[in-house]
């Protein structure tokens, strides 16, 4: 727990050109915050680069880096959509870690209006072969309604669905809560 505090700590002060934005959501039983990247740097233009920490009420701790590369749509058109992937690593509170790379896509349909707003529905999901440790799989699903308050801030409500299966235990739920959210680019 010490670890991902100070690699978080060590992000958010790092140079303003690397780290362009955070992504906060909160629920009554969760946390989740999350680092994004200038991709253009790293010749990926379009993409959503970020590292980020997830906690819950049980104690468990999830680390997770994603690559998410989306299309812009052109003007009048109200639809993007991306694949990408994402690791995780957690330390669960039932003494086990779950550790897993799985890939996935997102959704998005944005409604033309004076303050746009968006539906986003995203997920990814790591079957046996590319989940490690004692964990079987890993799956997660998130939807959101988002409002964009001015031009670098989006608000947003959604709902997030985590699961694992672990090996001995069975199905494990990281998360199935509503949430509020906030995403800031610098």
């Amino acid at each position: 727990m010490r670890k991902v505090c100070l690699l978080l700590l060590g992000l958010l002060f790092s140079p303003p050109s690397v780290a362009v934005g955070i992504d906060l959501s909160l629920s009554d039983k969760t946390a989740n915050f999350q680092f994004l990247f200038d991709s253009a740097s790293l010749g990926y233009g379009g993409a959503d680069i970020g590292v980020g920490a997830f906690y819950n009420e049980n104690n468990d701790w999830m680390t997770s880096g994603n690559l998410l590369v989306s299309s812009n749509p052109p003007s009048g058109n109200p639809w993007q959509f991306g694949v990408g992937a994402k690791a995780y690593h957690a330390e669960l509170d039932i003494d086990e870690s779950a550790s897993a790379i799985a890939i996935g896509g997102l959704v998005r349909y944005i409604v033309p209006a004076d303050t746009p707003l968006g539906f986003a529905v995203e997920g990814y999901t790591a079957p046996s072969v590319t989940s490690f440790s004692d964990t079987e799989r890993f799956h997660e699903v998130m939807a959101r309604f988002e409002v964009e308050v001015v031009p670098s801030t989006r608000g947003y409500i959604g709902y997030r669905w985590m699961e694992t299966r672990v090996e001995d235990v069975g199905r494990y739920r990281l998360d199935d809560e509503f949430h509020v959210g906030i995403r800031l680019f610098f």
